[in-house]
């Protein structure tokens, strides 16, 4: 009797065993690739806080409250060379014009704090409304991915993500306003002519202090620039952001927590960047050539010689 009860006990645990097993793996195919990608992408610290509050019944109390927004341009040199060095035959859409610094978004962010993101989940991105300026965000605010044929692709997502956040304020509530005002900013803080004053030019190389000096000497602010690093170690000056307040008006980007970025003490100053403090930045100029396969080619030459040899040997 007591070997039937164990029996029993034993299937009874089985079945709950093979119960949790089969929830976790359905759990996980139902799992969409993005939310998987971005709990890769976030620091165990933050996962279960910003998971739930993303994904969760946390969602509805989520803060969405911000302080500054950080007004991104990148070089798009050091994007493509960076998307070149995972993938030679990778393609790239690049300006036209050299020395040419290209926007990669407007982003509100809470300081202390990554974000908020994706302040309206229902929201849909209206590309009709950027109608009057299309012409000028292909030029300034391009995608920078040759292999997606969709212009509008970045232009959605940073919408979606950043700009139903800035749309808490009138003056960027929709995605004219949004949009328009990058282009403004553009215009207004050329990142080319800001570094030119300083004599720094594409094909260089300069410490992130250098860099930092530059900027501040132009803007009277602080900046953040960042880097992204080469298989050999090289830095590569990637992006440089500003901020402003919600009245638009350009101030320090002191306390925004930046991603990897540091809060760096250095004699002259205080720098916000992932580059490497002592080791110069890399401010290329070319990106490495395309890697296409060629076809196999026998030189006339090569086959006139070789008919001599034959001919030779039969001799």
């Amino acid at each position: 009797m007591q070997q039937k009860r164990r029996r029993n006990s034993n299937n009874n645990n089985n079945l709950v065993y093979v119960t949790i097993l089969f929830c976790c793996i359905v759990g996980t195919i139902a799992t969409p690739l993005s939310i998987l990608k971005d709990i890769s992408d976030t620091s165990s610290g933050e996962l279960s806080a910003e998971f739930l509050s993303n994904n969760g019944p946390l969602a509805e109390e989520q803060d969405y409250n911000w302080d500054v927004l950080i007004f991104t341009q990148q070089w798009p040199v050091t994007t493509c060379y960076h998307w070149r060095e995972q993938d030679p035959n990778f393609e790239c859409r690049l300006p036209q014009k050299k020395e040419f610094w290209t926007i990669h978004g407007i982003w509100p962010t809470k300081l202390g704090h990554v974000g908020p993101n994706t302040c309206n989940r229902s929201a849909i991105f209206d590309k009709d409304q950027l109608k009057p300026i299309e012409n000028r965000l292909e030029t300034y605010w391009p995608d920078l991915d040759g292999e997606d044929n969709k212009v509008d692709k970045l232009w959605s997502h940073e919408w979606l993500k950043h700009g139903t956040c800035a749309a808490s304020l009138d003056t960027l509530d929709d995605e004219l306003k949004y949009f328009g005002q990058g282009l403004i900013w553009r215009e207004d803080y050329v990142m080319s002519r800001i570094l030119d004053a300083s004599g720094i030019h594409p094909d260089s190389n300069n410490t992130v202090t250098v860099l930092n000096e530059a900027i501040v000497k132009a803007l009277g602010k602080n900046p953040s620039i960042h880097c992204l690093y080469g298989k050999h170690g090289i830095s590569y000056l990637s992006e440089i952001r500003i901020c402003f307040n919600k009245s638009l008006e350009l101030i320090d980007c002191d306390g925004v927590k930046l991603g990897d970025a540091k809060y760096i003490s250095y004699p002259g100053g205080t720098v916000i960047t992932n580059c490497h403090i002592s080791i110069p930045v890399h401010y290329p100029s070319l990106v490495p050539p395309e890697k296409r396969e060629e076809e196999w080619k026998f030189p006339l030459v090569n086959f006139y010689k070789l008919l001599q040899f034959l001919m030779w040997f039969t001799l």
